[in-house]
């Protein structure tokens, strides 16, 4: 056995050290890249959640697989029950499918492939850093993270090496078949590096060595299960309490699958030794090394099936008791002017925060629309009261659509694919239009209610058939082209900008309207007659944002703003 002072403790951490940073870099730019080449498919897969309870496990385990990560998933789940798109119930069978799908990556990193790893690393560097087609660069992230990942993986299980021979490590790692400890410290060191599948990859490169029995690398990764929790819970601090039952859902589920396998981990492993390839012509740590590896993945990939196959049908209960342990209360009244669907988690996700301020600007777009029909009330026969009202709700606003595109702005430093640049052009375009139409709505009719005000002057005519058709073939388009911003549909398009020749025939018989009312045959006619005609002017430029903003919606089409 090797002594303990001959030990080069300081090589050994450094290399244990640098291969644990490798491996998470490794998988943050695997995972990175997945997010990019994923996009449309994530929309997909998330626009199936309310079907059923199996369709939900596994929109759950196809999200996970595609992020690698189940832990994003989980925050994801968060954001979408925080913001309403989604309900505690149809979150928890997702929740459930992100433990199944997270198992790919254990079998992905229990490979041996120490031989192709340099070939993964320089085929994946010069994809990323030379390929035209953007889609090429993206995979060759993925490949250059996952060289990176074994490579990470190889030097933590040259770091363990010495240790095959010092026996105090030995004696600590048969300690750790003691099922507490090894749950506490996967619990624990997982809710550090948050990475389950860090933890993962240490039992992995201590296995490879023949330094850990299954029985303690099932005790960690039953321990990783539960640690990865916290990024959820985490997420929810600030949240509402259905997004705070979301982090409890994902707790409970992990805690109770693990009390179940605690008691039964010899057996389970010896399970897991009969279902796993063996290598009975090795002996002792060699045996080990061959062995461990694999049987870790499985081991992973068995608890996280059994407990979804078998807590599924409790989903209603364990809702429930997540529920009772964060109870629900009214919601606090939302200023209208703060954002209830942008989400900080979703910056480095084009393809889901491009829906999410889809649904923004719709809600944007709704505000906007009530000012163009009080400005236009206000214009015409409002008192003071009425003005006051409309400037605070111009407020309300003025501050959301700077929300949104400071959001917009910080997506946009995202790495973006050709079409996610296209769609962010379409979203500021859209957001623009709708400040137009604000300012229309707020500056001049308010402008227009205090100027006859101050002259004591009337314009009831601007009520005449003529002038509210008008008016009302106006509010329908803008109505319509707002309705484009969720549902971006080629019928609904062509038909705002189609409306063009009709709205201006309209605008004609609103003026003449005016001018047969108006004889212009004293000071008060002539100021009405202007503000008048200033009013159809006004809402012909509303018409005219509202095409363009229809227009704009165009690059929009086949993004999917609900999950």
């Amino acid at each position: 056995m090797q002594p303990a002072d001959s030990l080069n403790l300081l090589g050994i951490t450094g290399l244990l050290v640098g291969g644990l940073a490798l491996f998470l870099f490794g998988l943050e730019l695997m995972t990175g890249g997945l997010k990019a080449i994923a996009g449309a498919r994530l929309q997909s897969l998330l626009g199936t959640l309310t079907a059923s309870r199996l369709r939900g496990v596994l929109a759950g385990a196809g999200v996970t697989a595609l992020l690698n990560s189940s832990t994003i998933t989980t925050v994801l789940l968060v954001g979408f029950v925080s913001a309403g798109l989604m309900t505690l119930g149809q979150s928890i069978p997702m929740i459930m499918g992100a433990n199944v799908g997270s198992t790919l990556t254990a079998q992905i990193i229990a490979f041996n492939v120490s031989a192709v790893t340099p070939f993964m690393l320089a085929a994946g560097f010069l994809l990323h850093a030379f390929a035209r087609r953007e889609l090429l660069r993206q995979l060759g992230g993925v490949v250059l993270g996952l060289g990176l990942l074994f490579l990470g993986i190889e030097f933590m299980g040259d770091a363990t090496r010495p240790l095959r021979s010092f026996q105090p490590f030995i004696d600590a790692m048969q300690d750790m078949r003691s099922p507490l400890l090894g749950i506490v410290i996967g619990a624990v060191f997982t809710a550090i590096v948050q990475s389950s599948a860090a933890t993962l990859a240490i039992v992995i490169a201590l296995g490879s060595q023949g330094l850990i029995p299954l029985e303690a690398g099932i005790a960690l990764i039953l321990g990783a299960n539960v640690g990865t929790c916290g990024t959820a819970l985490l997420a929810a601090i600030g949240k509402p309490p259905e997004a705070a039952q979301v982090g409890i859902v994902h707790l409970l589920f992990n805690v109770l699958g693990v009390l179940f396998f605690a008691f039964v981990i010899p057996q389970f492993a010896d399970f897991i030794r009969m279902i796993s390839p063996s290598a009975p012509e090795l002996q002792g740590a060699a045996r080990l090394a061959a062995e461990t590896p694999r049987q870790a993945a499985n081991a992973h990939a068995v608890f996280s099936v059994a407990s979804t196959l078998v807590l599924i049908w409790f989903s209603g209960p364990i809702g429930t008791l997540a529920q009772r342990i964060v109870p629900s209360r009214p919601s606090p009244w939302r200023e209208r002017g703060e954002p209830r669907y942008l989400d900080e988690t979703l910056l480095d996700m084009p393809a889901l925060g491009i829906g999410r301020v889809q649904l923004e600007l719709l809600a944007l777009g709704e505000q906007t629309l009530e000012l163009v029909r009080q400005g236009a009330q206000a214009a015409i026969g409002g008192g003071t009261r009425d003005i006051a009202t409309l400037t605070e709700q111009d407020s309300d606003a003025d501050h959301l659509g700077l929300a949104v595109l400071q959001y917009v702005g910080r997506l946009s430093d995202a790495d973006l694919t050709e079409v996610e640049g296209q769609q962010i052009v379409s979203l500021t375009r859209i957001a623009t239009c709708l400040e137009s139409i604000r300012e229309v709505a707020s500056t001049s009719m308010i402008a227009a209610s205090q100027r006859r005000l101050a002259e004591g002057i009337e314009l009831e005519h601007l009520r005449s058939e003529d002038t509210a058709n008008f008016a009302s073939a106006v509010l329908d388009c803008l109505a319509q082209s707002i309705g484009t911003i969720g549902q971006p549909l080629p019928g609904a398009i062509a038909s705002v900008v189609g409306a063009k020749a009709e709205i201006e025939a309209l605008a004609d018989a609103a003026r003449q309207s005016v001018a047969s009312q108006l004889r212009l045959r004293s000071r008060d006619e002539v100021i009405s007659f202007r503000l008048s005609n200033d009013m159809i002017e006004q809402f012909l430029e509303i018409a005219r944002m509202s095409r363009a903003m229809a227009r704009a919606t165009r690059c929009l089409q086949g993004v999917r703003s609900v999950p």
